[in-house]
């Protein structure tokens, strides 16, 4: 697997839980950011699929966690994908804390492609295949 895109995000103090760590829901967010900015890197446009109604949706979420984050700190996060088809596939994405290179959480999402006007899974058009199929 080919690593896409790679997004650093902030920790912010509203991030973190009562034992002074980031929560784990947050870990999500930093993954579903990093996800969408991973594909609008290789042509699909976020804003047209919202037009649209049609986009990804995360059918499996598993997230094995390394270290702790804490405020202040950024993450990096490494994002690629593969398995891909024109309708579903596999989003892989590391998280490193970008004080040390520590990795801290590495994330396998299995997701779909779906139009929510029809309620059902949307097959991708061939140039956005063609745009995942290349990496």
């Amino acid at each position: 697997m080919k690593i896409v895109h790679t997004t650093e995000i902030p920790v912010l103090w509203s991030h973190l839980d009562a034992n002074g760590h980031v929560n784990n829901g947050v870990y999500q967010s930093y993954f579903d950011e990093a996800r969408m900015q991973a594909l609008e890197s290789i042509g699909f446009s976020i804003r047209e699929m919202r037009e649209n109604l049609v986009g990804p949706v995360v059918m499996k979420a598993e997230l094995n966690y390394h270290k702790a984050l804490n405020h202040p700190e950024s993450v990096r996060i490494e994002t690629g994908f593969r398995d891909m088809t024109q309708i579903r596939g596999t989003v892989v994405q590391t998280m490193y804390r970008v004080s040390d290179g520590a990795l801290v959480c590495e994330a396998f999402f299995s997701a779909i492609f779906f139009d929510f006007a029809k309620k059902r899974p949307w097959k991708i058009p061939k140039h956005y295949f063609d745009n995942l199929a290349a990496v």
